[in-house]
């Protein structure tokens, strides 16, 4: 796996313990401050790490890679979705399902939400949301180092998984039939985040125990995806 961007590096080599299967790859053009630290990091753990011409990062816009690239080739680390549910679950924790979430742009930033605001994981569906790329991991800054992210083959299956640990299911549409000020209360909770365009699925509405609409007072009726998950998000996870 390549990660590329100076803050998603950073937040990586922060996250682990050892070098092996690390390779750090850094342009001879790139200083700072941020860099002193991702080259300090990868010292920390015994990662290798090479100074390379521009050229290296040649196939990769430089806004995206900002001179230094990591390669990963450990294997990772996989749950199955029982496992997930039964790990939040006892803690009484808040995750996010992305069912049908198709850019990265917006997957990356739900898992960066979920991560800061204090949340405990994210599922994504296996058919028809972007998958934990590159683009994700920039989109993210680096908190898919730092979070559970899995991917589950059937959305209606994880949620009967979840519901059978006690999780409440709640969805996302312009329509709710509960308020944002009752989330607090709910706990387990799996918070779904439909699709940019369409939403949720029919068949995954139906399985929510409730539904949450964001009040909007504007022209505008929707927010983005990734807006809109965020605000459910700070929600939920108030104290």
């Amino acid at each position: 796996m390549e990660i590329l961007g100076r803050k998603p590096v950073l937040e990586y080599l922060r996250s682990l313990d050892t070098g092996a299967g690390i390779e750090l790859f850094v342009s001879k053009s790139a200083h700072g401050k941020i860099i002193d630290e991702i080259v300090a990091a990868a010292k920390r753990i015994g990662a290798r790490a090479e100074l390379v011409e521009k050229a290296h990062f040649a196939r990769h816009p430089s806004s995206t890679h900002q001179g230094v690239m990591l390669v990963s080739r450990r294997k990772r680390e996989t749950v199955t979705d029982a496992e997930f549910v039964a790990e939040v679950s006892a803690r009484g924790g808040v995750l996010v399902l992305l069912d049908h979430l198709t850019d990265p742009h917006n997957v990356g930033a739900i898992i960066r939400t979920v991560e800061a605001l204090g949340g405990d994981g994210v599922a994504l569906t296996r058919h028809g949301t972007a998958e934990v790329n590159a683009t994700v991991v920039k989109a993210s800054a680096g908190a898919t180092a730092h979070l559970r992210v899995i991917t589950t083959p059937n959305a209606a299956h994880f949620i009967e998984l979840a519901r059978e640990r006690g999780f409440a299911i709640v969805g996302t549409a312009a329509d709710g039939t509960i308020g944002l000020d009752e989330l607090p209360g709910l706990r387990p909770l799996v918070i779904v985040i439909g699709s940019e365009g369409e939403g949720m699925r029919r068949l995954t509405e139906e399985r929510c125990d409730h539904i949450v609409a964001i009040p909007l007072r504007g022209m505008v009726a929707s927010l983005n995806a990734s807006v809109a998950a965020a605000i459910v998000l700070h929600e939920a996870l108030k104290e």
